[in-house]
């Protein structure tokens, strides 16, 4: 039985009989106040896909680790020297029911392509980051919808092309409940024409598959 929780924006939680997992612990989930961190529970695993600071914010990955001694933060080389000022160590290497695609980050407004890793965790979830360049899904999809470097058109086209099962959108924070009702709505209808579900998770939601 996995549960699938989301916290805000693009953090996400998968939860397996192995342990917790958490997708980018970013400043929305731990700022802004939507979420009751303590209900966050135990988490095993940290994975943040890039640099940017709605995907790491490190005090929030810090936070995490005080309350355990079990966090390990899994991420590639950007993210690791970002946070070694704060002490926090980072796995860059290969890990045990965790694959990943090192890509690029879509270009930003600013004309950047930081590096991106895309991460599947026990084989039911795959998030991609700010990326489209992922060549593979698992199941269940993260798919960001409300972003600055490409649009929901280019987003939907690139959950047709992974074709997984369900997709759970992110990456829509600035949203409010009613802009994020209507294109949860257009994304469902897209994507039913290719046999994919969209599930809709407010802030704090969870489902079980």
């Amino acid at each position: 039985m996995t549960t699938i929780r989301r916290l805000t924006d693009s953090c996400l939680i998968v939860t397996t009989d192995d342990g917790a997992t958490m997708f980018d612990p970013g400043f929305h989930t731990f700022d802004s106040g939507r979420v009751e961190l303590d209900s966050i529970g135990d988490v095993q695993r940290v994975l943040v896909t890039h640099e940017h600071l709605d995907h790491v914010k490190p005090e929030f990955v810090a936070w995490l680790r005080d309350r355990s001694a079990d966090v390990t933060v899994y991420a590639n080389e950007a993210v690791a020297a970002l946070l070694e000022p704060h002490d926090i160590p980072v796995d860059t290497g290969s890990i045990s029911g965790i694959s990943y695609e090192d890509v690029l980050h879509e270009t930003t407004p600013m004309g950047t392509t930081p590096p991106n890793r895309a991460f599947t965790v026990d084989g039911v979830l795959t998030h991609p980051g700010d990326s489209y360049q992922p060549t593979t899904s698992a199941p269940v999809l993260a798919l960001p919808l409300l972003i600055p470097w490409g649009s929901t058109t280019a987003s939907l086209e690139f959950a047709r092309k992974l074709a997984p099962r369900q997709a759970v959108p992110v990456h829509d924070f600035y949203l409010n409940s009613g802009g994020r009702e209507w294109i949860y709505g257009m994304a469902a209808r897209v994507l039913e024409k290719a046999g994919i579900e969209v599930v809709k998770l407010d802030w704090g939601d969870s489902y079980t598959i």
